[in-house]
C-alpha cells in the first residue's frame, strides 16, 4: 500500500511536467455521471429559468461545475480526442438510479440509469473503440437517498453490465469517489463527516470488488478503477506538491484571488485545476506509457509508475478496509 502511495504521489508531481498527446486510441469517450462530468447539460436545461434556479448558480465555467475545463476535456485533449457535449450524457445532480436532485426542474434532470438506458436507440451508443467512462454516487450519499453502499454500487455494475453486454464496450473506466466528509460542505460537522468518510470507503471497497468481479466474467473487456479517493488523499495531505495552498474552503465562497492554488472550487466541486490532475490521472489510466518532455527523473519517474501503477487494472478488492484507510 506504501508503495501505492508513492506512485501516485509522483504520478502528480509528474502532471507538472509536460507531456505531449499521443495518438488517439480510442474513437470517442461516451460518459455518464453527475455535475463532476456535466459539460453543461444542467445549464442548458434551466437556461430559461430564473437565476436562483439555474445549474450551476453561476456561469463561470461556462455551463461547468467549474471555473473552467473539467477532466473529461484534459483527457480528450491529452489522448488527442475532440471534446464532444453530444457524447457525454452526464447531469448535475444525478444518482446512480433514476432520482436527480433537479428533477423538479425539469425532466432533463435523469439519473444515469436513464442515460445509459435511454429508452431511445439514437442516445444507445455501441462502438467497441469507444472509452466508455461511469463515475457516480456522490449524489446517493449527499442526497440522503441511501446509507446502504450496495444500492449504488448495485446500480453501477448493472449499467456497467448493459455497457458490455449491450453496447459493445471493450474499454471501460470508473471513476471511485474522493471522501466526501472532506467536501467544503461537509467537512465541519464531525458527525455527519465521519458518516460520510465511513460511506465512502464501504462504496470504494465494494465498487472495487464489483469491478474485478465483472472483469473475471468478462475476460475481453478493459474494466479500469480510476482511484480518485487517493489522488485526494494526497492533495489533501501535502497540498503545495501541485501548487495549492488550499485543500479545505471553496475558493467561489471565500473569494479567493487565485482559484488555481485550490482543490475546491465551490463547497463540493473541484476547481479546473485539481480537474487537470484527473485528467491527467485518467490519461495514465488508460493510456500506454507516455513519452516525458524533457525526460528528466521526474518524467522517468511518471513513466515508471504508468507502467507498473495504472497499466493494469487496480485491485483495490483484495486490499483490507484497514489498509484503505491506512493509505491516508
Amino acid at each position: 500500500m506504501k508503495r501505492f502511495s508513492i506512485v501516485c504521489g509522483l504520478i502528480i508531481a509528474a502532471s507538472l511536467v509536460p507531456v505531449r498527446a499521443i495518438a488517439a486510441t480510442f474513437s470517442q469517450i461516451v460518459v455518464y455521471g453527475d455535475s463532476l462530468s456535466d459539460l453543461g447539460r444542467a445549464a442548458a436545461a434551466t437556461s430559461t429559468l430564473p437565476a436562483q434556479f439555474k445549474f450551476p448558480a453561476y456561469d463561470n465555467g461556462g455551463g461547468r461545475f467549474s471555473n473552467g475545463p473539467i477532466w473529461v476535456e484534459y483527457l480528450a485533449n491529452r489522448l488527442d480526442i475532440a471534446t464532444n457535449p453530444n457524447t457525454n450524457f452526464a447531469i448535475g445532480g444525478a444518482t446512480t438510479g433514476t432520482f436527480n436532485t433537479g428533477q423538479a426542474l425539469s425532466p432533463s434532470f435523469v439519473g444515469i440509469q436513464q442515460q445509459v438506458n435511454p429508452g431511445n436507440p439514437a442516445a444507445e451508443i455501441s462502438d467497441p473503440n469507444a472509452l466508455y467512462v461511469i463515475w457516480g454516487g456522490a449524489n446517493d450519499y449527499l442526497a440522503g437517498t441511501t446509507t446502504d453502499p450496495g444500492v449504488p454500487v448495485g446500480n453501477l455494475a448493472s449499467e456497467i453490465d448493459t455497457l458490455i453486454q449491450t453496447r459493445q464496450a471493450k474499454n471501460i473506466l470508473v471513476f471511485n469517489l474522493p471522501d466526501l466528509g472532506k467536501l467544503p460542505s461537509t467537512r465541519n460537522d464531525p458527525t455527519i463527516a465521519t458518516g460520510l468518510d465511513t460511506l465512502t470507503l464501504l462504496h470504494n471497497t465494494a465498487l472495487a470488488a464489483s469491478i474485478d468481479s465483472l472483469s473475471q466474467a468478462n475476460s475481453s473487456v478493459k474494466l479500469s478503477l480510476l482511484d480518485v479517493n487517493s489522488l485526494f488523499k494526497q492533495v489533501v495531505a501535502n497540498p503545495s506538491i501541485v501548487g495549492f495552498n488550499n485543500a479545505t474552503d471553496g475558493c467561489l465562497l471565500v473569494g479567493c484571488p487565485n482559484p488555481d492554488t485550490y482543490l475546491f472550487w465551490d463547497n463540493i466541486h473541484p476547481t479546473t485545476a485539481t480537474h487537470r490532475l484527473i485528467g491527467d490521472l485518467a490519461f495514465q489510466t488508460v493510456s500506454p506509457t507516455p513519452v516525458p518532455e524533457p525526460m528528466t527523473m521526474l518524467g522517468s519517474l511518471m513513466a515508471f509508475g504508468s507502467a507498473v501503477a495504472f497499466k493494469r487494472k487496480l485491485k483495490l478488492s483484495k486490499l483490507t478496509d484497514k489498509e484503505l484507510v491506512e493509505s491516508a
